[in-house]
């Protein structure tokens, strides 16, 4: 993979998950894709979540 690419697949919350899976799967270290996995989770649902109620009380 070229670098750039490299450094976003780094930072991707999919290869992050999937690194986590696999810990738990096969028994490797869990503790920062774990981490790093609910962080993301947390911010997606935070950010989304303030949009969509936003647009809800401005629609409603």
């Amino acid at each position: 993979m070229p670098g750039w690419l490299q450094a976003f697949v780094k930072v991707n919350p999919i290869t992050i998950f999937a690194k986590a899976m696999r810990g738990l799967m096969l028994g490797g270290p869990v503790a920062t894709p774990v981490l790093q996995s609910a962080a993301w989770i947390l911010g997606l649902c935070l950010t989304f979540g303030a949009l969509t109620v936003g647009l809800y009380r401005r629609r409603a």
